[in-house]
């Protein structure tokens, strides 16, 4: 940066003052006006924005950054301090929402874990068996609040079944999405279409606190996002472990949580629609992974890094990083059409729902591994 963006850059956390003081000042005009909704939406958005500056300051004194070279494709040192701006600005405005549900309790101590080993991992790099321990230690709190698919019948088998399909999906999101996060703009980009979508089913369905949480995430991740999706230029900051898990962690566990259709059935499908990139790239590595033989066992899955996920694919192909993001992104959109037209469906809506999805997943993975490794 040159001196006059300096300036300008220390200059963005005027947003933050802004966000700050909103709460006690045109909280009653926004609320007197029915513009709730678009007052948590706009704090967290302001303090997300105004927070970055501070992060990325935080993370270049404190070396909490990504050195260019191994798998990771940018130039220079990177801040991956994002994250934790995105934490803070969560939990500071879920805060101030009047009557939040006992289960958000529960929300914010799991998140708290996530992200303070994410932070440590970003830090000095922590073995999988911590991760997962923190990970299964989060999934264990939300569930014991009743935050569990509802789609299973109500019996002492489908209970059991219901609580292990719960801790599966949400460990495995976290991990699926904390693999997607490779390239600028990708993670948070999904973040984005899938809390938008989340919020405007959940409006529908009229489950009022789902559409805060939604919007107030959404907010926090918008405010991040001009700092690591920019024009023509390099990401100034990136998620890191901290981020990556913590935003896999929250939407996994909203899927859950939220309502989104007239429907059990559906609650299964739409999740599943809107989360398809990373649920997909997961499969997808496991099973090149496993046919390759690089990995052998759970441990080795769990710990495995490598270049073979769907966004490197698609480098592999020819496309550029920012063609590449917006291709997944583009994809991502046409789940989340179908899943706002089956909403008000029946179980058979759902399961030819999740049968197209399933079938383009392939179809758009498959063609992709080929290509790439056509061009390797």
């Amino acid at each position: 940066m040159n001196e006059r963006e300096r300036i300008i850059f220390r200059l963005l956390v005027i947003p933050f003052a802004i966000a700050l003081l909103l709460p006690y000042t045109l909280r009653n005009w926004f609320f007197q006006h029915h513009l709730e909704l678009t007052y948590y939406f706009l704090v967290a958005a302001l303090m997300s924005f105004g927070l970055m500056p501070l992060m990325y300051k935080l993370g270049m004194i404190l070396r909490i950054s990504v050195s260019p070279g191994g798998r990771h494709i940018h130039r220079e040192e990177t801040p991956r301090m994002g994250g934790i701006g995105i934490y803070i600005t969560f939990v500071a405005v879920i805060n101030i929402v009047s009557n939040p549900p006992a289960e958000f309790r529960a929300l914010f101590y799991a998140s708290s874990i996530i992200a303070l080993i994410g932070i440590f991992d970003d830090i000095k790099g922590l073995p999988a068996l911590v991760k997962l321990s923190a990970q299964i230690a989060a999934t264990a709190i939300v569930i014991n609040k009743g935050i569990v698919f509802s789609f299973i019948p109500d019996q002492n088998i489908g209970n059991v079944l219901s609580l292990i399909l719960s801790a599966v999906w949400i460990i495995g999101i976290i991990n699926a999405y904390n693999c997607i996060d490779g390239l600028d703009g990708l993670a948070a980009g999904i973040a984005l279409l899938v809390l938008a979508f989340f919020s405007v089913l959940a409006q529908s369905m009229h489950a009022n606190f789902m559409v805060i949480a939604s919007l107030v995430l959404l907010g926090a991740i918008i405010g991040f996002l001009p700092y690591n999706f920019r024009y023509k230029k390099r990401a100034l900051l990136f998620l890191g472990d901290s981020g990556s898990t913590l935003v896999g962690f929250l939407l996994a566990t909203f899927a859950i949580y939220g309502s989104w259709g007239d429907n059990k059935g559906i609650d299964l499908a739409i999740p599943i629609l809107l989360l398809i990139i990373p649920i997909a790239d997961m499969v997808t590595t496991t099973i090149t992974r496993i046919s390759e033989r690089k990995i052998r066992n759970l441990r080795q899955w769990f710990e495995y890094s490598g270049t073979d996920h769907i966004h490197h694919r698609l480098l592999a192909v020819g496309f550029s990083p920012k063609i590449s993001v917006l291709i997944l992104l583009g994809f991502t959109l046409n789940m989340g059409l179908i899943a706002y037209l089956i909403r008000s469906g029946d179980t058979q809506t759902s399961i030819i729902a999740l049968v197209v999805a399933v079938f383009a997943a392939m179809n758009f993975f498959g063609l992709t591994v080929f290509y790439s490794k056509k061009k390797s």
